[in-house]
């Protein structure tokens, strides 16, 4: 969700800190403007009270309150985007690395982390024993991790197709890139998947092995290893050092570059625009046959899934907390809590969620989404959450809720099954509660349309929110936004405390 995702991350992780809990976390799995938002916050060398802001008081937000610059990590959404893109293509930044050189000016560069030529790991030791082990990078940058925060970050994007082929529902992956490791830990259905020619004469290209395990992200985008032993793994396999770092700008620009999925499909534009990495497979008793690196065009996490909540259960996490910040509020067109045999279209709450539950499983007109395979929850679950909506909704409360829900088995996915997770889902929606502790002008602004500045409010748009600019928000829409969540998770502190603080 780009701005709106960042600021909304702004709010929660500053409820989080007030609680106690950042440091409780032991992985942000993100998406796209969550991406923006989680990146900083791991990796920022700013203490937390500085970098989130104070505490908000609600019945202080009066307009002039809220059009104070936001803290640092809601004010870079305040950039031109357009502007620094126009501005770097002017200088010749190709088009293929554009959208993330944009991206680590305009959200990493405030806090020294936009560096094209700096690698990731985790730890002071990890950069210690990397140049230990590969002398060629002794003088190398590395972005670590600053200690009290989160354990780890996964950060999204979408696999889409090689070069000159096209991506579909069936042949789409999930990346995630770390500040240890970077990859794909799983082949999509244990199987090998096809590509279609972007020319309609092209032979389609079949068999592909893509997936199946992660190398330390220092060496992603590196050659095949030599061997053939060396593509099944272990802990020291040689291969040419990657033509460029894999650094936290790529991965965050990746992670956000919502364009990816429509633009693969175009022939002749993919490959020129879309950010691109090589990538090779793990092999595997299963899949033991040797495959060549390949260039992949890679999108927007959002392509394939929107929140990050399957790569937290991959990793079999049992109790994890689902911020999902879309642009669609729930719909309280009926009472799902007397509608028998009512037939959902997964239209009820933002596709992001319904996903989860077999709905809204659709591979989009343009191509730009695919999300065809990610249910995990069963079905019959889907209808009792939108009635415990439904009643938090007629209260004017946020709607956050936790469930116990045993996980199903998803083969695309890699994702075993058989056992439950603690979740608590907390919405992006409108509560009338909170609207009530608003001074009287700012509620007046929230109903007055664009004349108010916060038309649309809490939905703001992804894109084009104050044209002509791509992504920019002001500070009224970032501190209003970022107070609703910030709100929400302290109106729900027993929650976060169960899931988050064990």
């Amino acid at each position: 969700g780009g701005s709106r995702a960042l600021s909304a991350a702004l709010g929660a992780y500053r409820a989080l800190r007030d609680l106690g809990l950042i440091s409780k976390i032991d992985v942000i799995s993100s998406v796209s403007g969550g991406s923006w938002a989680s990146s900083i916050l791991m990796f920022a060398d700013m203490d937390l009270q500085t970098l989130l802001g104070p505490q908000t008081d609600v019945s202080k937000l009066t307009l002039a309150e809220l059009d104070k610059k936001p803290p640092p990590l809601g004010a870079v959404v305040m950039s031109k985007t357009s502007d620094i893109a126009l501005k770097m293509k002017l200088q010749g930044v190709p088009f293929g690395l554009l959208w993330v050189a944009t991206v680590a000016e305009a959200i990493l560069m405030p806090f020294g982390l936009e560096r094209f030529d700096s690698f990731m790991a985790k730890s002071a030791e990890d950069v210690e024993r990397i140049k230990a082990e590969n002398p060629q990078y002794r003088d190398a940058m590395f972005y670590t991790p600053q200690p009290g925060r989160a354990k780890n970050i996964i950060m999204g994007s979408t696999v889409l197709s090689p070069d000159g082929y096209k991506a579909s529902a069936n042949n789409v992956v999930y990346l995630q890139a770390s500040p240890d490791f970077t990859g794909s830990p799983y082949y999509p259905k244990s199987e090998t998947v096809d590509y279609d020619n972007n020319n309609i004469a092209g032979a389609p290209l079949t068999h592909v092995l893509l997936g199946g395990g992660f190398v330390e992200s220092f060496a992603f985008g590196s050659s095949t290893p030599a061997t053939r032993g060396g593509q099944f793994g272990g802990k020291a396999v040689s291969m040419h050092s990657p033509a460029r770092p894999f650094c936290l700008a790529r991965a965050v620009g990746m992670s956000s570059a919502a364009f990816g999925g429509q633009i693969a499909n175009l022939p002749g534009m993919g490959g020129y625009i879309n950010p691109q990495a090589d990538m090779w497979p793990v092999s595997s008793l299963e899949h033991p046959r040797p495959q060549k690196s390949l260039r992949y065009m890679i999108g927007d996490g959002g392509n394939l899934e929107n929140t990050g909540l399957l790569a937290a259960l991959q990793r079999k996490a049992t109790r994890i907390v689902s911020l999902i910040n879309g642009d669609k509020g729930f719909s309280a067109a009926m009472d799902f809590c007397n509608a028998p045999g009512y037939i959902p279209t997964g239209d009820e709450i933002t596709g992001q969620f319904a996903n989860y539950f077999g709905y809204a499983k659709t591979s989009s007109v343009n191509q730009r989404e695919f999300h065809e395979h990610n249910q995990v929850f069963a079905s019959s679950e889907y209808v009792k959450i939108l009635c415990e909506f439904t009643k938090l909704h007629n209260a004017g409360k946020p709607l956050t809720i936790r469930r116990t829900l045993e996980v199903q088995r998803n083969e695309w996915w890699g994702i075993p099954g058989g056992f439950t997770v603690d979740i608590v889902f907390a919405l992006l929606s409108k509560s009338v509660e909170f609207e009530k502790w608003l001074p009287e002008e700012t509620r007046q602004a929230i109903n007055s349309g664009p004349a108010g500045g916060l038309d649309g409010f809490p939905g703001f748009k992804t894109m084009f929110n104050n044209p002509p600019d791509l992504t920019e928000y002001t500070p009224r829409q970032i501190n209003l936004l970022s107070a609703l969540t910030e709100w929400a998770v302290h109106q729900n502190a027993d929650l976060f405390r169960v899931v988050l603080g064990g």
